[in-house]
């Protein structure tokens, strides 16, 4: 923006172009420079969800006290990409509704016991008895009733609102490094939890299963547990065997799935790559939006891992983000 300066000794004036930072309010005077700020997870992400994560680094935000490991700057980086992942070409649910119509009347018809009142029309009575007045209100005579008929009601689009179908991959492959660093499940587990979050805040709806050579879905009532307490997810009996996609998606039908947006976290090492591609074929008909989250060991990411998972899907028609794991 363009700002007006003034040489306090000279009198000299003159225009010039400045661009103030963002976080120009947060920079310490000279009577705090020695106050060091410690942001929590929520306050990081808060900060990170802003248009170009404030335009600054983490050595910037270092410079104005704001202390921030390289572990958590790091976590929360991916935590947003993950986050503007999972908003991208979201897929809303909606239906078609008639609106009531117009009521006007079209005629009249001789009122009979059990009628309505009122829809007595004393005028057409009247006109029936020839104005004799001890004629005009025999039932189903001269006595008439309004008879009425409606226009007919326009289609309209209800939104419903946006469900998030989340199957997380727990088979032996997702365990595969000998016990060295973090498994690819843990990275799963945490990538899931972010994605409860952000559609519990964001009021969207939120379905989780969990998959090896057989699934189970998690009940509604028991997902904040499930994240919260590591003894509530042992005791689902599915952890550690074959990777067969197809098994998490038969737990949902093709109603629960139309329109939803389905979320795959695995490292994509199916043993059912047929039968997959067939069930995805099918579901293919209600449920567009399919995005992967593609968890692999840094070491073993390769173009070939990426292709074969987005040859599952018509026309390739699928969001693949990769999260790398180190070892």
């Amino acid at each position: 923006m363009k700002v007006r300066i003034r040489c306090r000794k000279c009198g000299y004036e003159t225009d010039v172009e400045v661009n103030p930072s963002p976080l120009g309010g947060l920079r310490p005077d000279n009577q705090s420079k020695g106050i060091k700020i410690k942001w929590g997870k929520d306050a990081l992400d808060k900060a990170l969800d802003k248009l170009g994560g404030l335009g600054a680094s983490r050595g910037d935000l270092g410079q104005l006290g704001i202390e921030i490991s390289k572990a958590d700057w790091d976590d929360a980086e991916e935590r947003a990409k993950v986050r503007r992942f999972l908003r991208e070409h979201l897929r809303i649910t909606k239906e078609m509704k008639n609106s009531t119509g117009e009521k006007f009347q079209v005629s009249t018809a001789p009122w009979v016991m059990g009628d309505s009142f009122k829809d007595i029309d004393l005028g057409s009575s009247e006109a029936k008895s020839l104005g004799v007045p001890d004629m005009r209100m025999i039932p189903g005579v001269t006595l008439q009733k309004r008879v009425y008929d409606t226009t007919k009601g326009q289609a309209r689009e209800v939104l419903k609102g946006i469900k998030f179908i989340n199957i997380v991959d727990v088979s032996g492959s997702m365990f595969g490094d000998g016990g060295r660093g973090l498994d690819k499940v843990n990275k799963a587990l945490l990538l899931s939890d972010e994605t409860w979050r952000l559609c519990k805040n964001l009021g969207y709806e939120f379905h989780l299963a969990l998959f090896s050579d057989k699934a189970v879905r998690i009940p509604q009532k028991d997902i904040k547990a499930f994240f919260e307490d590591e003894s509530e997810r042992a005791r689902y009996g599915v952890w550690r065997g074959g990777t067969t996609l197809t098994a998490a998606l038969d737990c949902y039908s093709l109603d629960e799935l139309k329109d939803a947006n389905l979320v795959i976290m695995s490292d994509m090492d199916l043993a059912d790559m047929d039968e997959t591609r067939k069930k995805i074929l099918e579901i293919a008909k209600v449920t567009n939006s399919f995005k992967i989250l593609l968890i692999e060991y840094t070491r073993n990411i390769t173009d070939s891992r990426i292709d074969n998972a987005r040859g599952l899907f018509p026309n390739k028609e699928v969001q693949i983000l990769v999260v790398g794991v180190e070892t």
